[in-house]
């Protein structure tokens, strides 16, 4: 036996053995770490997918917004041809349900006022600490706001209760009954001693001498809050159901349960998006997008249409059960979720890029005002349906304003197409204007969640192409999805496993990347010797068409061939992918074998020696070199030198080694 064989079957009967146990975690063993041995999946019954755009409205947005109702046409393009396919093929379609809400919940702007302890503000009536403007250090009076939450006249200090209080529309506050200004007349409690406090404004407010666009709020109105919007007049959630796609083509133009055609459809989000620039400048994407969901599954969104399209206000359905929820975050600015609280949320201050976000970003993190990343991403990864998010962020890839998922990293990008000058790198409504740092942080825990994500630059000018990736993430994937990227395809074994995780059947495969998917499939007389193959891996989550369906090398995406029928799970049961998935996550590649494995010591620690970049190995069962682009996986272990004829990196030969072994990992003793 070949050493690279060797190398592969004792890979396959660990990952077999270990397939009879509960699923593996990372686990430590001396310097090196076990891969998981072991992933339970199920093919997808989901077909459908509740998507939640949440778009930044504050005044530098309008170019943006613009960019993304232009390019729509390819997102719905890109899911109505799977739709199409899928009916030729006799599968069910898709259906998919939009909402947009926005990043504005508050505004906590500059006041000369700090929290002092209780008895220290002259004047305040409060038994505990309250916010007090100051002169100086000195404290002058309670700081006093306009009284909202009253429930009849009798609850206010002054004024009356009312929903019609300028600047305080759609909210109980206490206003004069006759001009309807606001009456400030109640105190603001606080807890930290010495910590600013700031105006909390929590509406629309601009002046007729203000350059923004409205879009979708009306002024004094409430901000969204992580409600639901769009233009007056239009659904606030967009159905795209299975009726726009009949089984017999033909006919009047199809239309979704509410009766509207998809080319309505189309429209009413291309306004909805148009959300305006007159929203916070304290942008909260994370906050807000929490905030909506929480609304939607306490039934708490309202729609302006029921689902037979009367126009009546009326609970919004959204989410959909056991449907896939894709939360889409596009803003040029980054996450600065805090509470919503004078003194503890954040009083923004400075400039952005160097604002009172960034500079909490910069604190330990028990400092901290704002919401930890991991808190808000944990919201959404406990909800125990499938995930998806997509970041269009202030971000570049070196030095290049645009990027893709792993490649986008914070920065403030120049979007040049957009100003119309290469040497105009910002304008008011271009480019970004502060790095996405916390959102490209919640990508990346997200992507360990093993969510789909996709990440973009705010500053690409081609918004089509990112919308089109996006689409990729809402349809449910036609096979088996892996929550990671396996190492190689030849360490790599299907089988279903009953209930109790015991093996019924191991399936015949991975099919070679040198088949086509008709030649893998092939059960005539003049087959390949292990035709037809169960079971093979291709480079896309679609596997309609052929070329969708083409074997490839070890991926994330696993086709299964039902025309064999052996490889059919019953009900109960589940598939199992028992392989080496990739370590670290990223993988481990370089100039040489020699800086591979270096690039695996830099990564996960230890000794040189003590680890071996593993790319796999070919058809002819060699073992692949981790160079010029080649992705392995770092394996435990030296790996095998062919010194003085042959011989493991202490020069001693073992299990009869051949030159073509200088690129695998060592022999065990």
């Amino acid at each position: 036996m070949s050493r690279p064989f060797r190398v592969r079957a004792l890979v396959l009967v660990a990952l077999l053995a270990a397939a009879g146990c509960q699923d593996y975690n990372f686990n430590p063993v001396g310097h090196c770490l076990i891969q998981p041995g072991s992933e339970r999946v199920k093919l997808s019954a989901v077909t459908t997918a509740d998507v939640l755009f949440v778009i930044d409205d504050s005044g530098s947005m309008g170019g943006v917004q613009q960019k993304l109702a232009s390019n729509f046409d390819t997102f719905i393009t890109n899911l109505d041809n799977t739709n199409q396919t899928r009916v030729q093929q006799q599968q069910t379609p898709i259906d998919f349900h939009l909402a947009v809400t926005t990043t504005s919940i508050f505004y906590n702007a500059p006041a000369q006022a700090t929290c002092t302890a209780a008895g220290a503000c002259p004047g305040a009536t409060s038994a505990g600490s309250v916010c007090c403007t100051v002169n100086a250090s000195t404290a002058v009076a309670p700081m006093k706001v306009v009284q909202t939450g009253c429930e009849k006249d009798s609850d206010c200090v002054a004024g009356t209760c009312r929903t019609d209080c300028t600047e305080y529309l759609g909210e109980n506050a206490c206003c004069d009954p006759t001009s309807k200004v606001p009456q400030q007349t109640q105190e603001v409690p606080c807890q930290t001693v010495g910590a600013p406090c700031g105006d909390l404004q929590t509406h629309y407010r601009w002046t007729a001498g203000d350059s923004c666009s409205p879009g979708d709020a009306v002024n004094g109105m409430p901000y969204p809050h992580g409600a639901f919007v769009g233009a007056a007049g239009n659904p606030l959630v967009i159905h795209f159901d299975k009726s726009l796609y009949p089984a017999a083509p033909g006919g009047p133009t199809p239309t979704n349960g509410q009766g509207f055609t998809a080319s309505q459809l189309m429209t009413f989000f291309k306004q909805n998006v148009a959300a305006g620039t007159c929203g916070s400048g304290e942008e909260q994407a994370l906050q807000a997008g929490k905030l909506a969901v929480v609304k939607a599954l306490a039934n708490g969104q309202r729609d302006t249409y029921d689902l037979a399209g009367q126009a009546v206000d009326s609970p919004a359905i959204w989410p959909h059960p056991d449907s896939k929820l894709v939360a889409v975050f596009i803003g040029d600015e980054d996450d600065c979720s805090s509470p919503e609280d004078a003194s503890a949320g954040i009083v923004l201050t400075g400039n952005p890029g160097s604002d009172a976000c960034v500079a909490d970003q910069a604190l330990p993190p028990d400092q901290q005002k704002e919401f930890s990343v991991t808190s808000l991403v944990n919201y959404f990864t406990g909800l125990d349906r499938p995930l998806g998010a997509a970041f269009i962020v202030s971000a570049r890839a070196g030095d290049q304003d645009v990027c893709q998922d792993e490649t986008c990293t914070p920065a403030i990008c120049c979007d040049t197409a957009c100003t119309g000058n290469p040497n105009v790198c910002n304008s008011q409504t271009c480019g970004g204007k502060a790095p996405g740092t916390r959102l490209l942080a919640a990508a990346d825990q997200l992507r360990g969640a093993a969510a789909d994500v996709v990440a973009g630059s705010i500053c690409d000018p081609n918004f089509a192409a990112i919308l089109d990736r996006i689409a990729e993430i809402v349809k449910p994937p036609t096979g088996l999805l892996l929550p990671s990227q396996p190492a190689d395809d030849k360490v790599s074994v299907l089988r279903i496993a009953g209930a109790d995780g015991k093996t019924r059947k191991t399936c015949n495969g991975p099919a070679p990347s040198s088949l086509t998917a008709a030649q893998a499939a092939d059960t005539g007389p003049d087959k390949c010797a292990q035709c037809p193959y169960d079971w093979w891996f291709t480079a896309s989550r679609e596997q309609l068409t052929p070329d969708e369906q083409q074997p490839t090398g070890a991926s994330r995406y696993v086709y299964i061939n039902h025309d064999t029928m052996n490889c059919e799970a019953n009900p109960g049961e589940s598939y199992s992918m028992d392989y080496l998935g990739r370590l670290p996550a990223s993988g481990c590649t370089g100039a040489t074998a020699e800086d591979a494995d270096a690039a695996c010591v830099a990564t996960l620690g230890g000794r040189a020696g003590d680890w071996t970049c593993f790319a796999g190995v070919d058809d002819s069962n060699a073992c692949i070199l981790p160079v010029g682009g080649v992705v392995g996986t770092c394996v435990c272990g030296p790996r095998y030198l062919a010194a003085s004829g042959g011989g493991t990196a202490s020069g001693t030969c073992k299990d009869g080694c051949t030159p073509a072994s200088d690129t695998c990992p060592a022999p065990t003793p």
